[in-house]
């Protein structure tokens, strides 16, 4: 009984969770907005960390034995550098999504 007791206490508010978001109605989906809070939030994740010398890579941030870096992350950089065209895509797509359909013909 005492190994079911951690399954339970973890596994029941899991599957309530899933029962909850699968019986929501269609018509709330997900928001447009979403996908460009998300690559913007991973964006300056990245560019800051990067910067600021943070190892993101657990593999090696374990072999070196701490997660900081004396000197900047050049691929954190870089990628969160790329990401930045993907987030402005998103927030162009999404902030149209709001305009009503008679400012779009114009």
């Amino acid at each position: 009984m005492d190994d079911v007791l951690p399954f339970l206490a973890f596994g029941v508010p899991l599957a309530a969770l899933a029962r909850f978001l699968h019986k929501r109605p269609r018509h709330r989906g997900k928001h447009p907005l979403w996908p460009a809070l998300g690559a913007t939030s991973g964006a300056a994740l990245l560019i800051v960390a990067g910067a600021a010398g943070y190892n993101l890579d657990t593999l090696d941030a374990n072999a070196a034995g701490t997660p900081w870096s004396a000197t900047v992350i050049w691929w954190e950089v870089g990628l969160g550098i790329a990401l930045l065209p993907v987030a402005a895509y998103c927030w162009r797509k999404g902030l149209r999504s709001l305009e009503p359909d008679a400012a779009r013909s114009v």
